[in-house]
């Protein structure tokens, strides 16, 4: 019996370990050499795709966003985010573009 409660309190404590780890990676933790952008367009609207941003407010829980939540954000790289925000996504990479409605871009 004693093994069995030793082996739930080892349990109980490496999931909680994991669910503190995990709630506490913010967005504030960016990858070297990116940063946070709201992609928005002439009018101010988000342009990031449903389902397609890294993090929501100060989430960084991706995937959970809706079409035009004002709250979403990607990772870009340094320097992408005001040129994206200008309307011009040349020499942005694929994978960020995929993430951006562009056809919204110049709305």
């Amino acid at each position: 019996m004693e093994i069995n409660m030793t082996n739930s309190k080892l349990l109980a404590t490496a999931f909680t370990v994991a669910v503190l780890s995990f709630t506490h990676a913010q967005a504030s933790d960016a990858p070297a050499g990116m940063e946070k952008c709201k992609v928005v367009n002439a009018e101010g609207k988000n342009i990031i795709l449903e389902n397609k941003a890294d993090g929501v407010g100060e989430s960084a829980v991706a995937h959970q966003n809706k079409a035009g939540d004002a709250d979403a954000w990607i990772w870009v790289k340094t320097g992408e985010c005001d040129k994206l925000n200008h309307g011009d996504a040349s020499g942005v990479d694929a994978e960020t573009q995929a993430k951006i409605d562009s056809s919204a871009m110049g709305a």
